[in-house]
């Protein structure tokens, strides 16, 4: 039987920008850019004004271990949804990893573009639960377990 993934995959405007926002504000790591090439630029109808090279057609990185996925949006839908929820879910099997989770909520809702819209703190089920947004009205839910 196949194993299937399921993975986040954010659309923006300008990508290139929204990975140095997540590398500041959210410490993301292994990040990777594919810039679209000329020929894909056409194929795509990229008005020639526009240099290719600083649209990104598919990029990854990491957000406490957790892969996420991006690209521009070359369909230019301004109307784009912000009804999805990112979960990441530390788990307690290890408590230096609880502690980077924990630790890195609390640095990154010191920066003004993130909006608490719940703090950290215990559930009824046995874990830590945060949500906000950030400055591209991302909802982000950490759990710590």
């Amino acid at each position: 039987m196949m194993a299937n993934s399921l993975y986040p995959y954010l659309t923006f405007t300008d990508t290139k920008a929204a990975l140095d926002y997540y590398k500041t504000v959210f410490a993301a790591q292994d990040i990777q850019r594919l810039p679209v090439t000329p020929e894909a630029a056409a194929s795509m109808n990229v008005p020639d004004n526009i240099d290719p090279a600083k649209l990104t057609m598919h990029a990854v990185f990491t957000i406490l271990g957790t892969w996420i996925y991006a690209s521009d949006n070359f369909n230019h839908d301004d109307k784009l949804t912000n009804s999805t929820r990112l979960l990441i879910d530390v788990g307690g099997d290890d408590a230096k990893k609880s502690v980077i989770a924990t630790n890195w909520y609390h640095k990154i809702t010191q920066d003004p573009s993130i909006k608490v819209l719940m703090p950290l703190a215990n559930q009824g089920w046995g874990a830590k639960l945060a949500m906000f947004t950030d400055k591209y009205k991302i909802t982000w839910m950490l759990q710590i377990k």
